[in-house]
Formats: C-alpha cells, structure tokens, sequence
C-alpha cells in the first residue's frame, strides 16, 4: 500500500480537524499591542463556537466575575491577551483532536498528558531562561506531537511499520529517522506544515516542525524552539517519574548550552510540572480550569 504524502494528510487533517480560520487572524491582532480589543472581538464573534469556549471560561469559577459576562469584549478584558491566546489555540484544536477516529496504538489520553507535560516543562523552563517564549512555548509543548496524531489516525499501517523499525534498532534508527524512511517527512514536519496551513504564528509552527533538530530552526527562533525541545525529553521523564535523563530521548548539547541550564536544574522542573499538569490538562475543557 501506498504511504499518502505530507500534501494529502495535510487536506485530510485540515477537514477532521476543521481550524478556525478565524483563530490566525485573532491570534495576529492579539500579538499587535496596538489593536482595539474591540476589533479582536469581532473577529472573535464570526467564530460561534470560539465565543462559546472565551465565555464559558470567562463566567467560570477561576475567574468568579462580579456579574454574568455576556459579551467576548467583557471577556477579553477579564481574561488578558495571553491567557486567551493560549485558550484559543488550546482549545480549538484539542477539541477538534477529540473527533479524530478512535486509534489503539496513539491513547489520546496518553497523548494529550505528554502533551500537557511538555507544554508545562516548556513554559517553567521559559519562565526561567526566557520569560518573553513562556506563551509561545506553553503552545508550542502542547502541540509539539500534533504530526504524530495525524500519522497514527491517518497513516495507520505506515506509521505502525516506522514505529517498529525504530523499536527493532532504536540506537541506529531514531523514531523520526524511521518515519522518513517509511513516508519521506517525519512528524514534526508534518506538525510545522499543518501549523502554517491554519496560518498560525511563526514562532508557533517552527517550534512543531523543529523540536526533534532544534539546531537547523531559523536562527532567530532557536531560542523557543530549544526549549520545547529540551521541555519534550523532560516531559517523558515526568511520565515515567523518573529522574534519569537516559530514560528520555537525548537532548541535544547544543539546544542545552543555548538555554544556560544545568542538567540537575533540568531535574527539579520535573516535579513542579507533575504537580501543575492537572491545570494545563483542563485547557481541553475550559468549564474545569481554575
């Protein structure tokens, strides 16, 4: 059988999934200081379902408004710009991930911990070394393994094949390494291309297409890009509870001496992040946050 090309899973996810447009194009007014929240509202409103999602958070018991707020500029207002940046995103896609045909070799739940481990990884790291990524990488942790979601939903039989040729011979084939050989592109590139398709930031997409090869990212935006990728070998460990960094897959020296980090700081995020991944994990349902 034929393994589909990046072009066809690219259609194909960009039906299942159904991205808002509309979500890159409040997303490039919210980076904008100068834009009117007002302006970011109507764009907001074309979108039903993203104004169901913005009020049902607003009105929730994290934020116990004084009265009911009925209107998505009452919203972004009590809400901030990042806050409802990393809700929109968050919530626009792991909603339309929940659609995705039932797989057995990929659990969503599984899935989305690791995510929600790399995304909280991603921001305390940044919070430290980088504090202006600690939105984007927030994002770009969650999403990192949108590719691989992808392959295993919709390339089944050529994803389970690369999967079994990086476990016959993990120390000459990496998972990536396998992909490419099977398909011709690997699943972060996948992720990047997907991210660019919905037209979403920049920074965002390099950081899905270059978390695996931190060292080949544009130079400007190898600073994000190296934190989700040290933030994604962190969040294994987290899942393992394990402490040894040879449980995870290797981070590259170059991306570590990038970010300043020692490897026994690295450690002490892994706790923090176990204790906090609970909240990140109610992003999926924005009724839960708090």
């Amino acid at each position: 059988m034929t393994s589909p090309t990046l072009a066809t899973l690219i259609k194909q996810a960009d039906r299942l999934l159904a991205m808002p447009r509309v979500v890159g194009e409040v997303l490039r007014l919210l980076d904008d200081p100068n834009s009117a929240q007002a302006k970011i509202a109507k764009l907001l409103g074309q979108d039903p379902a993203l104004v169901a999602i913005v009020l049902r958070l607003a009105n929730s018991a994290a934020f116990a408004p004084a009265r009911s707020v009925d209107s998505v500029e009452r919203a972004l207002m009590l809400l901030g710009r990042d806050p409802l940046r990393r809700l929109l995103i968050a919530g626009a896609v792991t909603q339309a991930c929940e659609r995705l045909p039932t797989q057995t070799l990929l659990p969503l739940e599984l899935f989305w911990r690791h995510c929600a481990y790399c995304a909280t990884l991603a921001r305390l790291l940044a919070e430290q070394r980088a504090p202006e990524y600690a939105a984007t990488v927030f994002l770009g942790g969650l999403l990192h393994d949108l590719g691989l979601l992808i392959l295993f939903t919709q390339a089944p039989d050529a994803s389970h094949t690369a999967f079994l040729r990086s476990l016959s011979d993990p120390g000459f084939c990496s998972p990536q390494d396998a992909e490419r050989a099977e398909l011709g592109f690997d699943h972060a590139e996948l992720g990047g291309a997907l991210a660019e398709h919905w037209g979403l930031p920049e920074s965002l997409c390099v950081c899905l297409r270059y978390h695996h090869a931190p060292a080949q990212a544009p130079q400007a935006l190898r600073i994000p890009v190296a934190l989700v990728h040290v933030a994604n070998s962190l969040a294994h460990l987290a899942e393992l509870d394990s402490r040894d960094l040879r449980d995870a897959p290797p981070i590259e020296p170059d991306a570590l001496a990038s970010l300043d980090i020692a490897p026994v700081m690295l450690l002490d995020l892994i706790e923090q992040a176990q204790s906090q991944v609970l909240a990140v994990e109610a992003l999926r349902n924005p009724g839960l946050a708090h």
